[in-house]
């Protein structure tokens, strides 16, 4: 049995993507995936294989769930400080998918009910971790490529109009 058992709020694209991380992790055991709508909920989690997963369509009930030690928020900006507070207040840790937030006070609420719970976050800035960037912030900070005065990049990736947000 893995060690800290997850949930994952929100069952839009990314979610898939954070339920087959923690499938990788043996660490890691999706037991909840909720959303707004049961039946969101239960594609994502046949989509992913994950059939051990109770589906809830009520956050606070998820968060609730004696078997959850961690959260995974996978649901648009605009909801990450009420669910990340509520996730922190319940004693979970989080990582959160980014926007953390939307405006600095928002941020700053969250990072206070973290504090306050002792629990620990991340955001998920994915890439931080990706080798080519590490070479790059290394030659930035060794000022082996000079001093930058423009620089563009692009992420390529595998979404398409399947993605509600696309347009």
């Amino acid at each position: 049995m893995a060690e800290y058992g997850v949930l994952v709020h929100g069952a839009g694209w990314v979610s898939s993507e954070h339920i087959r991380a923690y499938q990788r992790n043996p660490y890691t055991e999706v037991v909840a995936i909720s959303s707004r709508t049961r039946e969101s909920a239960e594609r994502v989690r046949e989509m992913t294989g994950a059939t051990g997963a109770r589906i809830y369509t009520d956050y606070e009930q998820a968060l609730a769930d004696p078997d959850v030690h961690l959260v995974s928020i996978c649901t648009p900006p605009n909801l990450h400080p009420r669910e990340t507070i509520l996730a922190a207040q319940a004693g979970k840790h989080i990582l959160i998918e980014k926007a953390v937030a939307n405006t600095r006070e928002e941020l700053k609420a969250m990072v206070q009910a973290v504090r306050k719970a002792g629990v620990k976050t991340v955001v998920s800035f994915v890439l931080r971790w990706n080798p080519q960037f590490m070479t790059i912030k290394r030659l930035l900070e060794e000022n082996a490529i000079g001093r930058i005065f423009y620089a563009e990049v692009d992420y390529w990736h595998h979404i398409g109009p399947h993605y509600r947000q696309y347009e």
